[in-house]
């Protein structure tokens, strides 16, 4: 009697593994299926009357580059500092001041190679040999106006501008630790996202919403319906959490079959 319900209960769970694993079997996971344009590498773009090009796409991540024509670009030149400008190197010096508002650019000359120096006292001297065979030592800045003449200087004021390298460049603001120069050229800006990610697109104060899809490794997808994309991705969440469900049952019901089986067969004492 006992073998007798072990083995009715047996086939009962068989058949609700074998059910569950032909469900598992028939069911098709939903995918993803979004209106929007695709693109793959080098294609362009435009939104908002802003061009774009697809710059690289790979492994589910992808990013678009378009140039701002009016990109900002600065540079600070710290007091004491050296640059270069026009092809000279000058050094910076700002008055020691609380609210400079100018700054003065001094050429900057610089000794050759076999030119010895020497420091006492604190002092950068030149060594100078003489016609007569002895040495005399001469201090650096008064031996380079005695080579190169007096240095240039150049003086500028805050909202002055210059040319530097090659750009329309603004005095933007001078403290006494550094002077601030600002500028305008074309300047790429790259959008980097991932799969599912929200990008938005255009004009600042116009921008587009989209959410990047990549149907293929080479392939990407920008649609205009975000709301659309998370709505998909929580049908396949729950098709994956039924599936795991269907497994569940299969594995439980094959584990019950074996126990019931090994415990009616067990020997009598």
């Amino acid at each position: 009697m006992q073998r007798r319900a072990a083995t009715v209960y047996g086939v009962l769970f068989l058949v609700i593994a074998a059910g569950a694993y032909s469900l598992i079997g028939v069911a098709q996971e939903p995918g993803i299926d979004l209106q929007g344009e695709t693109y793959t590498e080098n294609d362009t773009l435009t939104v908002g009357g802003l061009e774009y090009t697809v710059a690289s796409i790979s492994d589910g991540e992808g990013a678009l580059e378009r140039v701002n024509e009016s990109g900002r670009y600065t540079a600070t030149w710290a007091n004491n500092s050296t640059t270069q400008l026009d092809d000279t190197t000058y050094r910076v010096l700002i008055p020691n001041e609380t609210d400079p508002g100018q700054f003065t650019l001094r050429e900057e000359f610089n000794l050759s190679e076999n030119v010895s120096t020497v420091t006492q006292g604190g002092t950068e001297y030149v060594v100078v040999n003489r016609s007569d065979g002895n040495r005399s030592l001469v201090p650096v800045e008064e031996y380079k106006r005695q080579q190169f003449g007096e240095p240039e200087t150049r003086q500028f004021n805050e909202g002055q501008t210059l040319q530097l390298a090659g750009n329309q460049t603004t005095v933007s603001n001078v403290t006494a630790e550094r002077a601030l120069l600002t500028w305008t050229a074309p300047q790429t800006v790259s959008t980097s996202f991932a799969q599912g990610d929200n990008v938005t697109l255009g004009p600042e104060d116009g921008g587009q919403q989209f959410v990047a899809h990549f149907p293929e490794n080479d392939t990407l997808q920008l649609s205009p319906t975000p709301g659309e994309y998370q709505s998909q991705v929580g049908e396949i969440d729950t098709f994956n959490e039924r599936m795991a469900g269907l497994w569940g049952i299969v594995i439980l019901s094959i584990i019950t079959v074996v126990m019931l089986v090994g415990l009616a067969f067990l020997p009598n004492k």
